[in-house]
Formats: C-alpha cells, sequence, structure tokens
C-alpha cells in the first residue's frame, strides 16, 4: 500500500432548475405552498407543494341541484423538476372538479358560444 488516499471534494447538492424555481404568473405567493427546494436531492411524490391561483367566486344561487349556492373556482399546477399540466379546479360545497387547463378551455369556449347563441336568438313566435 502506498498511503497515498485520494481526497474526495463535497460535491453541491442538485438544485431545481427550469420549471420547479419559477412561480408563474397567476401565481398568488400568498395560497402558493410550491416547495423547489424540496426537490434537490432527487423527486419526492408529495413533498414539492402547488402554485395556486387567487379563488375566483362563483354565485350560484340561481343553479338547480347543486350541493351549494357559492362555490370558487382557481388554478393549480405541481411543482417538480419538470413541466406540470395547469389544472382547473373547482368546488361547490364539498364537491371537487379538476381538469387540466388545457382541456378545460375548449369546454368553457363550448359554453361561451352556447350561452352567446341563447342571448342573440329572437323568441319564437307562434
Amino acid at each position: 500500500m502506498t498511503g497515498i488516499h485520494e481526497r474526495t471534494e463535497p460535491q453541491p447538492q442538485p438544485t431545481p432548475t427550469g420549471h420547479a424555481d419559477r412561480h408563474p404568473a397567476w401565481c398568488d405567493r400568498s395560497r402558493c405552498t410550491a416547495d423547489p427546494t424540496s426537490q434537490a436531492g432527487g423527486y419526492r411524490p408529495g413533498a414539492g407543494g402547488e402554485h395556486r391561483s387567487a379563488p375566483i367566486p362563483l354565485n350560484l344561487t340561481t343553479a338547480v341541484w347543486l350541493p351549494a349556492r357559492d362555490g370558487t373556482a382557481w388554478l393549480s399546477e405541481a411543482c417538480a423538476p419538470w413541466p406540470c399540466a395547469v389544472f382547473l379546479c373547482v368546488q361547490v360545497g364539498e364537491v371537487e372538479l379538476f381538469m387540466p387547463a388545457d382541456s378545460a378551455a375548449p369546454v368553457l369556449d363550448a359554453l361561451s358560444t352556447l350561452l352567446a347563441s341563447a342571448a342573440t336568438v329572437p323568441e319564437a313566435t307562434r
């Protein structure tokens, strides 16, 4: 044996880059639970938190068959070292609906078109 020992320098811990270390423009910092540092040693499910938008109130007082008359909607995106889908979240009473924003947009466009046609169609006369 030569008695020579290799000296190893401490390696820097990997840090998240790209998607995990930024907040989307719609993110409300007071509601955000995203923690990019939780992913620095490698991805751990459930540890990263989420970006959350400010909620918007939904007044559903004229709706029928809903568990409550008031609801909220907000955007959510998981915090991970890779791009994650943005979700539209809607809660009415205890009922929750979560769907990818990319899928929600065409549905909302179709509903808007349908409602616009109701507002512009004159009543039929006999």
